[in-house]
């Protein structure tokens, strides 16, 4: 709570926990067990509140959805309080279904309309809720709704697609959702024991669920109907006929009528077909970029609907009272299903993404650019859409005394784009030209630091809050902030000691795509993923999300040619940018998008985890910008069908002395463990590629989660889990060769009972470390992703960036026995860190930087 009397000087009153308690919640885990817990919480995620001056009500995305007086939380004596120190709750109802280890139905937002309570439930849709009693009234879930043809899955019926036992399908009796003996099918037997049959819950946990992602919602009265506008994600934005919903009962329950929809712009566009690319149930191609796409918020003013979308700004609709009649662009139905290269357009394939809109020409407003918004939002239905005002759409707010008919008074809207700040708009949508109907008045950024701009000139405003890697020298840190590419820190004052205040004095161009000053091209580092030192080189390495790799020259910044102030411009030139799919063309073999995720430089090579390409070898003394030069060296894990290294995300090299040989010991996601010997880098060959052994319930199986990164140290290789924590084998077993005929890829099976083993040739932890296993620390969401290592007087340290529970140092020094020294959290979610200085540097991703000693 924050006292804002004072909006120049405000103050924190207090800040009150909130717990949560739901007993008995059966689910299936990642090796398919169906297992029964308690779920017991101090430390609840609230991602909205609502409020009438008496009574508070709570959208927890930890449980649901829950209820208390006001008074008990901002009493001048201070906030009534349970036992356990949270929050005094008067009355709660528990929203969200496990099927698999992640739930659905948690509460997003909350919205107060008449008598009761809308709530967007991310990937279960919207709730209507009775605000005494909490019950559920109503409700809207796209995924169920088999009338709805223009979704992901085209009008699929969930009902046809999961297992029954007598007649009992496999579905939740009151969401019509796949359980967990759906999930606990899929696993063990369709996965394990190969059987033949449709996986609905893994094809929408997996994946499809983003196409179902409700963030926001906003009602109106339209004429004699209500209609509910629901932000949907990756699945745009869909009007639902909620008339009557005032009087709906838990016993009249409503199910809102689908009336139309406007599509989310693709978080990507055409790569290749989506299904049947792996065997494993856990691919995750591209979660990253979409659980955070599509429309995000909304809201009504009249007949017209304003809405935010991540790629495309702000988007304005009209006719919202009459979205069945008017919501479809002229000249519909409309073909957007296209053919992969050397195949054939087939619906269902996935294949672009948009493939099953009709209503909407997808095709790009621009062909010439390849990220062009697609056509249709610059014509009708569309009265507006603005492209991105300084950074991704993320939310939209009406401004007291908005005119949206007429420019030159105040501002109009707030728009919000996350990590690129605020910008204030000015709208006349009555204007002719869709260009004129929009000003932007202010904008206000993330941080109050100074940048060069395209032609080096220290104006360019600097935002931070995509914040993904990091990497230091011990005068600079450079981060690597998604949109806004890499920025450069000082870390040490004139007297040469830490600082802990750092400030910018580099950065790439702050945009995503090159711009022109002159006759001179400047290059951004587009969508920085990570970055990753070489000081040998005088570079660094930043790994760009779906546009590979690129080299940035940081002598000019090591060697104190830049100031506060007086920022140095750092930008790439075409031949250090390294695609193998890209501006340039495409070399033969590697015809998929980049993924760039971590690079590992010796001699003249760069050996890259190339996501769902597998590690692809780059020589970075050739020209890139020549297809025909031999820059692309060696690729193994791009074969089509199902990449063997699945979505590599972390790669070390190592070279056995005795024998010569070079291996790679790679992170390669949801299918574990990779090591590849690149020996001859012209021809790299998979050694073995596993999933770590998991015991349970005197079960042999195997890890579940997904492997992130990876690092050599001494005789020893670490790598870190999103579930499963960190684990360490020998360098040893990881390249014992495996027995004459064993296929690489598949070191170990099941029986078809899906738990006896026929084989297992994968070999043992020396130790696994899991922070959710200490005392203390069970209620974390605790997943390891990138981290770092000292080893100093005999003494193995381990910094390990845990999402969203902070950061960890952990003690490795005795092989066999990891402990923890100390866990701290973080504002939001660490991603990556580095150490430099006696200071631990976290890429925080929405927080920014943060700073440890």
């Amino acid at each position: 709570m924050v006292d804002v009397s004072d909006v120049s000087a405000m103050a924190l009153v207090r800040v009150v926990g909130v717990n949560y308690e739901k007993l008995g919640v059966t689910f299936a885990e990642g090796g398919g067990a169906i297992l029964t817990e308690d779920l017991v919480g101090t430390r609840s995620h609230i991602a909205a509140l609502e409020t009438d001056g008496t009574t508070l009500w709570i959208a927890n995305a930890d449980y649901g959805l829950q209820r208390t007086a006001l008074s008990n939380l901002v009493a001048a004596e201070g906030p009534a309080l349970e036992e356990d120190g949270t929050l005094l709750i008067e009355a709660e109802q528990y929203t969200q279904q496990y099927a698999g280890e992640h739930p659905w139905g948690g509460l997003v937002s909350l919205a107060r309309v008449g008598g009761r309570l809308f709530a967007a439930q991310a990937y279960m849709g919207m709730g209507i809720f009775d605000p005494d009693t909490l019950a559920q009234v109503g409700r809207y879930n796209m995924y169920v709704d088999t009338e709805v043809t223009e979704d992901w899955f085209i009008g699929m019926d969930v009902t046809s697609e999961v297992q029954s036992e007598e007649g009992d399908l496999f579905v939740d009796d009151f969401t019509g959702m796949p359980d967990y003996r759906q999930t606990n099918f899929e696993i063990e037997q369709v996965w394990h024991a190969e059987v033949d049959a449709p996986t609905p819950w893994a094809d929408f946990d997996r994946y499809g669920k983003f196409y179902y992602n409700s963030h926001d919602v906003a009602v109106a009265e339209q004429g004699e109907r209500t209609i509910a506008y629901i932000a949907y994600g990756l699945g745009g934005l869909v009007a639902v006929d909620v008339t009557g919903y005032d009087e709906a009962t838990p016993e009249t329950f409503l199910v809102g009528d689908y009336l139309g929809y406007a599509p989310g712009v693709p978080a990507h566009g055409p790569d290749q077909p989506r299904i049947d690319r792996t065997r494993s149930l856990y691919p995750y191609y591209g979660a990253g970029m979409l659980k955070e796409a599509g429309a995000t918020s909304v809201f009504v003013d009249g007949t017209r609907v304003l809405y935010t979308d991540h790629f495309a700004g702000l988007v304005v609709l009209g006719h919202a009272d009459a979205p069945d009649a008017f919501w479809a662009q002229s000249g519909a139905p409309f073909d957007n299903d296209q053919a992969p290269e050397g195949g054939t357009a087939e619906l269902g394939d996935h294949f672009p993404d948009y493939e099953w809109v009709t209503s909407y020409d997808m095709s790009p407003a621009d062909p010439d650019d390849h990220e062009s918004l697609p056509a249709w939002m610059y014509a009708a239905p569309a009265l507006l859409t603005t492209g991105e005002v300084g950074g991704h759409g993320r939310a939209v707010v009406p401004l007291v005394g908005a005119n949206l008919d007429a420019v030159g008074g105040p501002a109009d809207l707030l728009l919000l784009s996350g990590a690129g700040g605020m910008t204030e708009l000015d709208l006349n949508l009555l204007a002719p030209v869709m260009g004129e109907r929009f000003a932007s008045l202010r904008s206000f950024y993330t941080t109050d630091e100074v940048g060069a701009a395209a032609d080096g000139s220290p104006t360019a405003p600097i935002n931070i809050g995509h914040t993904q890697g990091a990497t230091s020298t011990p005068g600079y840190l450079y981060i690597a902030d998604g949109p806004h590419g890499v920025t450069v820190w000082d870390i040490l004052g004139d007297d040469g000691l830490p600082i802990d205040d750092p400030h910018v004095v580099g950065n790439t161009l702050q945009d995503e795509y090159p711009q022109t000053v002159g006759d001179v091209t400047v290059y951004p580092a587009t969508h920085a993923w990570g970055v990753v030192l070489d000081a040998e080189a005088d570079a660094v390495y930043t790994l760009c999300q779906s546009v590979g790799l690129r080299r940035l020259p940081i002598g000019s910044v090591e060697a104190g040619e830049g100031a506060v102030g007086m920022p140095l411009l750092v930008a790439p030139q075409p031949t250090d940018i390294f695609e193998h799919n890209g501006q340039w063309g495409t070399v033969e073999g590697l015809q998929q998008q980049d993924h760039a995720y971590d690079v590992y430089r010796r001699g003249d090579l760069a050996y890259v985890a190339d996501g769902s390409n597998g590690l692809t070898i780059y020589d970075i003394t050739r020209d890139p910008t020549d297809t025909s030069s031999g820059f692309v060296v060696g690729n193994v894990g791009s074969e089509s069908g199902r990449p063997p290294l699945g979505r590599a995300t972390g790669i070390d090299v190592w070279t056995d002395e005795e024998s010569g040989t070079d291996y790679a010991f790679m992170s390669a996601g949801q299918f574990g463990i990779g090591v590849v010997d690149v020996t001859d880098p012209s021809a790299p060959a998979l050694v073995k590629v596993f999933q770590p052994i998991k015991y349970e319930d005197d079960k042999v199986g195997h890890a579940d989660g997904r492997n992130v990164d990876v690092h050599v140290v001494g005789e020893h290789v670490f790598f870190s889990y999103t579930s499963f924590g960190l684990l360490s084998y020998t360098i040893a077993d990881l390249i014992e060769p495996l027995p004459e005929g064993v296929d690489p890829t598949e070191i170990w099976k099941r029986g078809t009972d899906g738990t006896s083993l026929l084989f297992d040739h994968r070999p043992e932890a020396v130790a696994r470390f899991r922070l959710v296993d200490v005392e203390g620390y069970e209620e974390l969401d605790a997943e390891a992703l990138y981290m770092e290592y000292s080893n100093v007087a005999g003494r193995l340290l381990f910094y390990v960036a845990y999402g969203e529970a902070g950061v960890a140092i952990i003690d490795w020094t005795d092989a066999a026995a990891p402990t923890l020294v100390a866990r701290a959290p973080t504002i939001h979610e660490a991603t990556a860190v580095t150490l430099q200085n006696g200071r631990l540097y976290v890429a925080d991703h929405d927080g920014g930087i943060a700073i440890f000693r």
